[in-house]
């Protein structure tokens, strides 16, 4: 903790070491349990507040050396940009207390610095608190989170805003560098920001290993892993191996993290259930909503499945496959599935392939 009461009631923030030396032999109180505090001003750490006792419940984390620093370089940065910036602000309707919050022309935003395990459900019920006092919050990813390529893991603080699509935040106080990562459709862009210097930016493009791809179907297949082998036995009621899927099923891929099945997986669900008919409308988006996005939980309910539905269709519709008419679509021509993996890699190169 950086934030404490004092014996006049008042909020003090530690910024130093030299100012913890000076208010040692002072009592100190948790603003939220109003439990006793003692200062910590050792060689290791930055100064800081901890529980005489054991530390209240809005004590989400451990204080590492992590998580202190990451607190005062969004609060330094956040000066920087023009904010008014707190530190450690407790709402007593909530029992949360914020890392940082950041304050422009009336609004207030929550920055809350993630550096030790948290669970899906955990940011979730902690987010709704914080929206329930109509507050934004932002998750920001500390190391041991952090990522070139986001993957489920980091799925928990997946964001959507209109300016900047699919987002998330990460931080590295070590390296004094803060990154926003853009999921774009066709590639990430990543910003890194660092105080007093100018803004950095990358693009890493998606690249398709789609041999590497089909060969890690065939060794699910080989070592039976139980979501690949249900998919299996519905290829093989339809006489088809999934091994030898369409090459359409690899190509294209919006990659993003946070739904409960891969997104190839589920190209190959929608191709087993839809292959054979006309589609429906009202029976494809009926087909989407048994995948779940709660390893998103930033996101609102559907949006994760209607980014990859969209992607999807586009594949289908632009490569030619499906014509869209009032109540659906209507097959051109239905995507080739190969007998083996040997088969479909041989296929690889071929002009013309489906």
């Amino acid at each position: 903790m950086l934030v404490a009461l004092n014996e006049a009631d008042e909020l003090v923030t530690l910024r130093s070491h030299e100012q913890a030396k000076g208010l040692s032999g002072q009592r100190f109180r948790c603003p939220a349990c109003r439990g006793e505090l003692r200062i910590k001003n050792g060689a290791q750490l930055i100064a800081h507040f901890a529980h005489k006792d054991n530390a209240c419940k809005t004590s989400s984390e451990p204080e590492s050396e992590t998580h202190l620093a990451g607190k005062w370089w969004l609060a330094k940065f956040g000066a920087q940009i023009g904010e008014t910036v707190t530190l450690e602000t407790y709402y007593p309707e909530i029992q949360q207390r914020a890392d940082v919050v950041w304050e422009h022309q009336g609004r207030q935003r929550i920055l809350e610095f993630q550096c030790s395990g948290i669970s899906p459900e955990r940011i979730k019920a902690r987010t709704d608190g914080y929206q329930s006092l109509n507050l934004e919050v932002i998750w920001i990813a500390g190391p041991q989170y952090l990522t070139r390529w986001p993957g489920s893991k980091q799925a928990r603080f997946l964001r959507w805003g209109k300016d900047m699509g699919f987002h998330l935040w990460q931080l590295d106080p070590a390296k004094q560098a803060m990154t926003l990562l853009q999921l774009t459709s066709q590639a990430i862009v990543e910003t890194e920001y660092r105080q007093g210097l100018p803004t950095r930016r990358q693009t890493r493009v998606y690249v398709e290993p789609l041999a590497s791809r089909a060969k890690a179907i065939q060794a699910a297949l080989v070592h039976r892993a139980p979501a690949v082998m249900q998919l299996q036995a519905r290829a093989s009621g339809q006489g088809l191996n999934l091994a030898g899927a369409p090459w359409l099923m690899h190509q294209a891929l919006r990659h993003l993290p946070g739904l409960d099945a891969p997104e190839w997986a589920i190209r190959a669900a929608w191709l087993l259930r839809f292959q054979h008919q006309p589609i429906e409308k009202a029976a494809e988006a009926a087909f989407w909503q048994q995948y779940s996005s709660v390893r998103a939980p930033q996101l609102p309910e559907g949006l994760l499945q209607a980014a990859v539905r969209r992607q999807w269709l586009a594949v289908l519709t632009t490569g030619g496959y499906l014509q869209e008419s009032a109540t659906g679509w209507q097959w051109r021509r239905v995507p080739r599935w190969y007998d083996t993996v040997d088969e479909k890699l041989q296929a690889l190169g071929q002009a013309g392939l489906s």
